[in-house]
Parts: C-alpha cells; structure tokens; sequence
C-alpha cells in the first residue's frame, strides 16, 4: 500500500509520456487522424514539471500524514533516529553515479522476509518493521521533492531543534533530567504512586510508580524507598512507554494494565534461516504489567500520569518533524520549480 504513493501512476524520476496513438477503425486502416484539440485529454497532453510536482506533492502530503500517527505509535522515541538513518542511506543513492540502480534497491526491497510469518501480526516488533517500510518512502518523497526544486540535500533531515524542558516537568522532579534511567540509579520519590506488581507467581513486590517523558523519549519507572530517606529512592525497573496503551481493569478497577515493548528495534539482517527466524521471533512478544493500587482514585491518577506523559513526547515528536513535513520549504516563494539546478528541469 505504501509503495502505491511512488509507483501510480508515474514512475519514480517523473518523464513526460508519449502522446497516447489513437487506433482508427478496421474500415480505414489507411487514414491515421490525430485527435482535435478541443477531444485531447489529458492522458493525450504531456505533463509539464508543474503537474508532476503537483502529484509528487499530494503522494508527499499523504505520506506524511502516516509518519505523523507514528508519533502516537508503537516507537515513537526512535522515529527520528530511523529517519535519520534511512535519509543518510537515500542521500548517498542518489549521489552515486549508479543512482537509479541504487534507487530501485531502496523503493523495492527484497522479498518479504522469512522471519515475518513468526512475528504476531499485532506486536510492536511487527509495527516497527511497519514504520521502517513507511520511513523509508517517506524519506524518498522528501528527497525527491528537493531535486524537483533544484535543493541541495542536506546531509541529514531537517528537524527542529529539541525543546527546553518545561518548568515542575516530573523528569526534572525525579532528578533525571540529563540522563536515561537504569537500574541501581538513584532517584527523588515526588510524584510517585505506591503500587503492588507481580513478576512472578505469588512473589508481589512493592513499588513506586513513575511515568515521565524526557524529549522525545519517554519511560516507565518501578522504584523502591531507600531506607536513608523518605524523598530518595533507586530504580527497579525501567520500560518505554510507547504503545503501553494503558487502561484499567474492566472488574478490578484499581488495576492498571501496560503494554511493555522492548527499548530499541530488532534486527533481522542476520536471520539466514527460517529456523534461525521462527527462534527469534518465539521471544517477540509484548512484555504485560498489571499494577495494583490501593484505590481506584490512586489508579486513575496513575492512568492520568501516563496519558499525559505520552502526550508530550508525541507533541514533541511531532514538533521535531515539523520542518521536514513543511512542503513550503521545498520550493521557493512563488511555488515554481526553479529553472536551473533542477534534474528534473534539465
């Protein structure tokens, strides 16, 4: 579905089509006429390069509006870090000398892989694979609007600059406001919500609960009181929150349940075998926390913490894309292709 944004109905460098031949019928086989004017189509005009960055533009918009859902998807904290790299990858395509070749590679990727008739269709590993795909297009699109204005690529995606923390931000009111949290870190226990969770069968362990975002990355954090203080304590355990798609217990309404993905993409290039790939993917399934409160406002207030947490990192993701989203700074002022430095113009 993604590639049909480049493949219909032009190819992906845009050509002008030949006019379309008209057949004449079988009683006249020697009279050829050309169709009036006034009959020609638009299918019988050749398109000139303001059409073609018109349709590129519509494909660019679409796209880009199913880049921007993925800022309140699965993996948003690594979005622009996959953007990043696929536009590196996509710049030096079409630098080289052998840059079509190159270019097919990279909008037609090898067959579909083994390894994804093991993956669970509704994993966060299966939705990461998903938007590396769309990145992937999206990226072309980007690039390919900068040639058809006669822009220089630059060498990496322009996003905005990250933002300032904001002011009584949970992060900085834990302490980790220049850091990822890990286990053993010490942390400040404000904003924290007392909780019961159960890794394994019949062993509950006492937590403190946090969800804050940091840029955008943003996480899940279990701590537990240090005995030196009430105000100090050191973390547990510590998950992304994006796709966590928290949610209360339809019968147990002081229960929270959160979808646990793990911190960074999988990688597959090395799955030689469809032995080696159904392994791996018997491990790819969504971790699940179900954390109990000791009352159901203490567990609305935790539900509130996470969706507003999540908020800002998607608010923060999206603002980070803005520019590179921004179609009015692919072309100039007057929102014509430039006469010169255009391949598309030569």
């Amino acid at each position: 579905m993604l590639f049909s944004l480049l493949f219909s109905p032009f190819p992906l460098l845009p050509a002008a089509p030949p006019p379309l031949v008209v057949a004449m019928p079988l009683s006249r086989p020697h009279r050829r006429r050309s169709p009036s004017p006034s009959k020609m189509t638009k299918s019988t005009i050749h398109q000139s390069p303001n059409d073609l960055g018109f349709l590129q533009k519509e494909r660019f918009s679409s796209c880009g509006h199913i880049v921007l859902e993925e800022a309140k998807g699965f993996w948003p904290d690594v979005l622009l870090t996959v953007i990043t790299y696929e536009w590196k990858k996509s710049k030096k395509a079409f630098e080289a000398s052998s840059a079509r070749r190159e270019m097919k590679d990279i909008v037609l990727p090898p067959n579909k892989s083994r390894h994804r008739d093991f993956i669970p269709s509704d994993s966060s590993f299966a939705a990461g694979e998903n938007m590396c795909e769309l990145v992937k297009v999206f990226v072309l699109l980007c690039q390919l609007q900068m040639f058809f204005y006669g822009k220089p690529l630059p060498d990496e995606p322009p996003f905005s600059e990250p933002s300032l923390m904001p002011e009584n931000s949970k992060a900085e009111a834990a302490g980790l406001v220049d850091t990822v949290p890990k286990p053993g870190m010490e942390v400040k226990l404000f904003d924290t919500i007392p909780c019961i969770i159960a890794f394994e069968k019949r062993k509950e362990r006492h937590f403190r609960f946090l969800a804050f975002s940091l840029g955008t990355s943003g996480w899940l954090v279990l701590g537990e009181d240090l005995p030196i203080g009430r105000e100090l304590g050191v973390v547990r355990v510590v998950a992304p929150f994006g796709g966590c798609n928290p949610r209360v217990d339809d019968r147990h309404l002081r229960w929270l349940h959160l979808r646990i993905r793990p911190s960074s993409l999988p990688s597959f290039e090395n799955l030689s075998s469809t032995t080696r790939a159904r392994g791996k993917a018997k491990s790819m399934v969504d971790g699940r926390w179900t954390l109990a409160f000791k009352d159901e406002e203490s567990c609305r207030s935790a539900l509130s913490m996470v969706l507003e947490e999540i908020n800002l990192q998607s608010l923060e993701v999206e603002r980070r894309l803005k520019p590179l989203l921004d179609l009015s700074s692919y072309h100039d002022r007057s929102g014509k292709p430039e006469a010169e430095g255009s391949p598309l113009n030569r």
